[in-house]
């Protein structure tokens, strides 16, 4: 699966809701209004293509529920909240709640080390721990093959250990596919069943979930996949081993499920059915922060962030820019918000955002999307490229800052505070300076660029929007 940048991925709350209404307040008087202001709110999204189900709870009932736009858009068939979807990496919740149950079981322990599992392996992987192949503090890079890639469990367990590790185990946080695909096979090892069928028997079932996996479901509907208004497919459709994605993608991405499905699963997460007070406290505890001065924290397959009412959001989102979806639960507030998408845009990954802005500020009104001011050229994007990469390659917070002013909408850079974009701007220079470009493409709204570092290609992606004046705008990095 691969990895979306934080930065547009999740964050604490966004700025509009930097004033406190109380709880109380906005559930006893604006409930009714709610409910219209996302219905309406939805419905023009809907109406700019728009095309996914969305579900969203509060104090245990659930406001809407709904699909909206085509499943299949070629059959005109309509997605509903039973549609199934791709939900990408929140896939690594369940891996990160097997693992724990695997721990109640007796059968493991998070601090154990890969090599008790593993054998071969060398030096400098064998103190990884457990712990931090779910934090994402292993040094592991974050992939090493295409999700659809045919590969077996060996060959990947050789490959991976071919890599060198990005830095010591437990010093840092870089976000690891390759450290949840490892989680999966030792579900496997020490279970002694398959990834899905442990994760069907144990957590799955006793949810109460009968459309979420791999193979194993019998699935009602499941989305045809859209990529700039061209047909993908189905997720099914695609190369997979007997027993789902080959291990560049399972037990890190790719499981198949629906809004309906995970609101039970969060329903069930409530109670101690699946996990037990003790390993529920290691599953959301902020462990360890997502890139110095990020001020989001990072569990066992949640991402935790602070808000403006000291509580706290819990979410994670997940997708292969095609599909997308987005988890975000506030459990001290007791707002659900749960969206899928088989057509992703930039537009529709702030779809959560958006919604947490009707339920928690009164007066908040959510914006559908921004209007391009022209067609993208060639030049625009060499424009943007060149003074992106002599950016990166000064570790000057000021200049990072210049470049977000001049080079971000409003509101992509209203959407995080200034630290979390300065944390991801940081972390972008560690990754590229000194690279060389070797690649820039244009395809629609979107500028691709490749850029050569230690042997190896960094692909970072912008959703763009030219301005009046011909400047294009940043309103998404991937």
């Amino acid at each position: 699966m691969k990895h979306v940048f934080k930065i547009i991925v999740l964050v604490s709350l966004l700025l509009s809701c930097k004033q406190e209404p109380t709880v109380t307040q906005v559930v006893s008087n604006t409930t009714v209004t709610n409910k219209e202001k996302l219905s309406d709110y939805l419905n023009e999204l809907e109406k700019s293509g728009f095309s996914g189900s969305v579900l969203v709870a509060q104090k245990g009932k659930i406001l809407l529920e709904k699909g909206y736009g085509y499943s299949n858009r070629e059959n005109k068939i309509k997605s509903t909240s039973e549609t199934v979807f791709d939900i990408g990496s929140i896939t690594k919740q369940f891996t990160g709640a097997a693992i724990l149950r695997l721990e109640m079981q007796g059968k493991l322990s998070v601090e154990d080390k890969l090599s008790k599992y593993i054998s071969n392996i060398p030096v400098d992987k064998k103190d990884i721990t457990l712990h931090q192949l779910l934090t994402h503090s292993s040094g592991f890079q974050s992939g090493i093959g295409d999700d659809y890639e045919r590969i077996s469990t060996q060959e990947f367990i050789e490959e991976a250990f071919k890599r060198k590790l990005l830095f010591e185990p437990g010093t840092k946080f870089t976000y690891s596919n390759v450290g949840y695909s490892f989680l999966g096979i030792i579900i496997e090892k020490v279970s002694g069943m398959s990834y899905e069928e442990y994760l069907m028997k144990h957590l799955w079932k006793p949810s109460g979930m009968d459309q979420t996996g791999y193979k194993k479901p019998s699935f009602k509907d499941i989305a045809v996949g859209y990529r700039k208004n061209k047909h993908w497919g189905k997720p099914t459709d695609k190369k997979w081993d007997v027993d789902g994605p080959y291990w560049h993608l399972k037990a890190n991405g790719g499981v198949l499920s629906t809004t309906q499905d995970m609101y039970k699963w969060h329903r069930a997460l409530l109670g101690d059915k699946i996990l037990n007070a003790t390993a529920k406290s290691k599953y959301y505890s902020k462990h360890i922060e997502e890139g110095e001065g990020a001020g989001s924290y990072y569990g066992y397959g949640w991402a935790i962030f602070p808000t403006p009412r000291n509580t706290e959001l819990i979410a994670h989102n997940g997708g292969n820019g095609i599909f997308f979806a987005d988890m975000w639960r506030y459990l001290d507030e007791d707002i659900t918000i749960i969206m899928m998408t088989n057509a992703v845009q930039r537009k529709f990954e702030n779809i959560a955002s958006q919604v947490a802005g009707i339920l928690l500020k009164p007066d908040f009104n959510p914006i559908v999307s921004e209007q391009s001011k022209g067609t993208i050229i060639g030049e625009m994007a060499d424009q943007l490229v060149d003074e992106f990469m002599k950016t990166m390659n000064q570790n000057d917070q000021n200049a990072w800052k210049s470049f977000i002013d001049n080079r971000m909408t409003p509101t992509f850079k209203n959407s995080f505070s200034i630290e979390k974009h300065i944390a991801m701007f940081k972390q972008l220079h560690e990754d590229l300076k000194g690279g060389k470009i070797v690649q820039i493409m244009v395809k629609e709204n979107e500028v691709i660029l490749g850029v050569e570092t230690n042997n190896e290609v960094e692909q970072i992606l912008f959703d763009v929007i030219p301005n009046a004046k011909g400047k294009l705008r940043i309103e998404g990095i991937r």
